[in-house]
C-alpha cells in the first residue's frame, strides 16, 4: 500500500522547513494536535491531520475510486518566545503567519513531487487564523489542502 497522504505531507514539510526553535533536536511537525501542557521548548509546532477523504467509483464495474483528500496543516506557537533567523526577530504572530508562508510555498513548489508520490492537483482550500479552542497564549493557523487520487483496482 502506498504511504497515506499525511505522511507524505509531513515527510516534505520536514525535509523542507526551517524550524525556528534551534535549540531542539526532535522533531517539530506532528500528525497530531499539541497537549496543552507543552512547555515552550515545544513550540513553535506544526500539525498535519485528515480532514476528509470523500471518494467516488472511477467507472461502473470496477472498484477503482477517485479520492479527494483534504488535509489540515495546523502552525502552532506560543506567545512571548522570541526566536531569531538570519538575524531577524519572530515572535507570536509574525512567527506563525511565517511559518504558515513557509509552508504554502512548500507545498506550491512541490506539486511535481507530490504528484509523483500519487498526490495530484493540489489546491489550497483556505488559510485562516483560529483564535477560538485555543489555550490562551496559544496562536495557531490553519492552512487546508486538497489533493485528488486515484486508486486503480
Amino acid at each position: 500500500m502506498d504511504k497515506e497522504p499525511i505522511i507524505i505531507v509531513q515527510d516534505l514539510l520536514r525535509s523542507n522547513l526551517y524550524d525556528y526553535n534551534t535549540s531542539r533536536s526532535s522533531e517539530w511537525i506532528y500528525p497530531d494536535f499539541p497537549n496543552v501542557n507543552l512547555g515552550n521548548p515545544s513550540y513553535p509546532r506544526v500539525s498535519v491531520t485528515d480532514a476528509d477523504e470523500p471518494a467516488s467509483k472511477v467507472t461502473v464495474g470496477t472498484k477503482s475510486e477517485k479520492q479527494i483528500i483534504d488535509i489540515d496543516i495546523n502552525v502552532w506557537v506560543k506567545a512571548g518566545v522570541i526566536y531569531e533567523k538570519d538575524t531577524e526577530q519572530f515572535e507570536g504572530t509574525k512567527l506563525r503567519d511565517a511559518i504558515a508562508r513557509a509552508i504554502a510555498d512548500t507545498l506550491r513548489i512541490n506539486q511535481n513531487q507530490l504528484a509523483s508520490d500519487g498526490l495530484n492537483n493540489y489546491e489550497r482550500v483556505s488559510m485562516k487564523t483560529i483564535n477560538s479552542e485555543v489555550a490562551e497564549g496559544i496562536m495557531r493557523k490553519q492552512i487546508t489542502i486538497r489533493f485528488t487520487r486515484i486508486i486503480i483496482d
